[in-house]
This record gives structure tokens, C-alpha cells and sequence, in this order.
């Protein structure tokens, strides 16, 4: 798929428009079990703002767009950084999104000169609970400190779907 970067500078006005959260609801009907959470934090190699958001935009596009993204839950933008929290149906579908977002990451090399930094953290919820940014924050921590775990883990380091509601 291609890149959804466009090929012009994001302008100072389109990257705070960027910062308004996704408009998606929750999925049509109800998801049982474990989600798969991701928490994601883009930031840009030497504070390129205009760059960064650029690519954010184009994500969360593509996001939206794919079948196994359910909702975006929380999204913030630090300056020369933005963090996302959404939930996804499964790692395979979040992997096919990583995949397809390559494209994007190219795109943003070329008219930055780097590739920002991308810090993912996984983890299953019941799909009925809510996820906090501050959980975001702690399990991402977690995983910084202790590595992959049934608490925090990476695609490259997948934890199988739970087989009870009862997600720690």
C-alpha cells in the first residue's frame, strides 16, 4: 500500500489540527474476550515537528482504515513527540498494520533525513475494560526495566492471547 504521507510540509496549523482526537467510535458490536492494547510513542530525531506529525496523521489514518483496529483510546502530542493508545482485534492484525506502515516511515525518511523513534508496548485487556494513559505509562516502564512479560511485551516478543477474562 502506498505511503499516506503527502508529499508536501505538514504547516504549524495542520500539525495542531493532528493533536484533535480520532473520531472513530468503538467497533459495531460487542468484542469478547482480550484486546490486544498498544501503546505507541513516535518522536521526532532532531524535534522535526512539522515531519513527525506528518507521519502521525498518516498512521492514525491507516489505522482507521484497517479492519483490525477497533478504537483509538487516548492520543497526545508532547511537541516533539505524540503517543497513541488504541485496541486491536489481535498481534497479527497489528502486525499487518506495522507492515503496511512501512511505506509511511520511508516517506518520512525522505523528507526528514531520519527515521523517528517508535516505542511500542503490548499487552491484553478485556475488551470491556478501560485503558488509562497512566497504565500506558507503567507498562511501558515495566517493559523498559524488565523486559517482555504477560505484563508488557513487543511483536517481536508476543505473549498469546489469554484464554480467561481475567487479563493481568
Amino acid at each position: 500500500m502506498p505511503s499516506l504521507i503527502p508529499h508536501q510540509r505538514t504547516s504549524a496549523r495542520q500539525a495542531a489540527e493532528i493533536a484533535v482526537p480520532a473520531t472513530r467510535s468503538a467497533p459495531a458490536g460487542p468484542v469478547a474476550g482480550a484486546v490486544l492494547v498498544e501503546a505507541r510513542t513516535l518522536t521526532a530525531p532532531g524535534g522535526d515537528r512539522c515531519a513527525l506529525f506528518a507521519l502521525v496523521l498518516a498512521m492514525r489514518r491507516r489505522a482507521e482504515d484497517h479492519s483490525g483496529h477497533l478504537e483509538e483510546v487516548h492520543f497526545s502530542d508532547e511537541g516533539d513527540r505524540a503517543r497513541t493508545v488504541s485496541r486491536w482485534r489481535s498481534a497479527e492484525e497489528l502486525r499487518t498494520f506495522v507492515e503496511q506502515a512501512h511505506d509511511d516511515l520511508l516517506d518520512y525518511r525522505a523528507g526528514s533525513g531520519a527515521f523517528p523513534t517508535v516505542e511500542r508496548t503490548l499487552w491484553w485487556a478485556p475488551a470491556d475494560t478501560e485503558v488509562t494513559a497512566a497504565e500506558a505509562d507503567r507498562r511501558a516502564g515495566h517493559l523498559r526495566a524488565c523486559g517482555p512479560g504477560p505484563y508488557a511485551f513487543t511483536l517481536a516478543s508476543p505473549v498469546p492471547r489469554p484464554a480467561d477474562r481475567g487479563v493481568s
